[in-house]
């Protein structure tokens, strides 16, 4: 289990899967803060099309796919420990079509009931990778492998489009997974949550904002013509959409 830290005020890691685990676990990872005494730390993101599954304190719980800017305050002392599960992979562990959980977060155990100790083994170690190690020994002894072909199409698919930019509509993408719309639809709606459009929009809209975060763009209307989007207005209201703010708002906030 490899690790990358980030972070300042909230000190945030992440773990490859072990090779057994890849075709369902992105990662695991572990957040853990201290602002006793300090202002809260708001957490901002657009997230990814995937599933969390979180352990916190005696909370244990499902977070589905967020379409919705994610935002949360850390306050006081905390640790989470977690499992972040491939887009499309969700069901394989979750056994159950993945759009039930979109946009919602819910207790685990009525989905996939655990040991009543197994949030406390997972959470007590001092060590992150001791405690992960509890978590992915659970989530090995839960999934379901090999994982349905369905489930393998969709995870590869959303892959696909994060790595090809060229995919910038449904019609490029069911050329590409050789389907025609409704199955597109169904197989996305079934195991990732989310309607295929949408999921472009997303790794779209986050290249959009690391691109305004490096300031490696000169313009917002020459980053609209590289992300497929029409002109800039389109790309304007997308992402004041999913994030609150205009693309040049962001961007001034980020370097002011």
């Amino acid at each position: 289990m490899s690790g990358r830290r980030s972070g300042e005020r909230v000190e945030s890691r992440t773990f490859a899967p072990p090779p057994a685990l890849a075709a369902v676990v992105d990662c695991f990872w572990a957040a853990r803060w201290d602002l006793r005494g300090q202002e809260p730390h708001v957490v901002e993101l657009l997230a990814d099309p995937c599933v969390n599954i979180a352990f916190e304190g005696e909370e244990r719980r499902i977070v589905g796919l967020s379409t919705r800017l994610w935002r949360r305050e850390l306050a006081g002392a905390g640790l989470v420990r977690a499992v972040k599960l491939r887009a499309g992979a969700a069901r394989a562990l979750l056994g159950h079509p993945v759009n039930r959980f979109t946009d919602r977060i819910l207790p685990l155990d009525p989905v996939v009931p655990c040991g009543g100790d197994l949030g406390e083994r997972l959470l007590g170690p001092a060590d992150h990778r001791d405690g992960l190690a509890v978590l992915e020994e659970w989530v090995a002894s839960r999934m379901t492998l090999p994982p349905h072909p369905d489930t393998v199409r969709a995870a590869d698919l959303v892959a696909r489009i994060a790595a090809d930019p060229a995919i910038t509509t449904t019609d490029r993408l069911s050329r590409v997974a050789a389907l025609g719309p409704r199955g597109l639809q169904r197989l996305f709606r079934d195991e990732v949550g989310a309607p295929p459009k949408w999921v472009i929009r997303r790794f779209r809209l986050q290249e959009a904002a690391l691109r305004l975060e490096r300031g490696d763009t000169p313009t917002v209307a020459a980053l609209a013509a590289e992300l497929g989007y029409a002109d800039h207005a389109h790309l304007t209201r997308d992402f004041a959409a999913a994030t609150g703010r205009s693309p040049t708002s962001f961007a001034r906030e980020v370097w002011d």
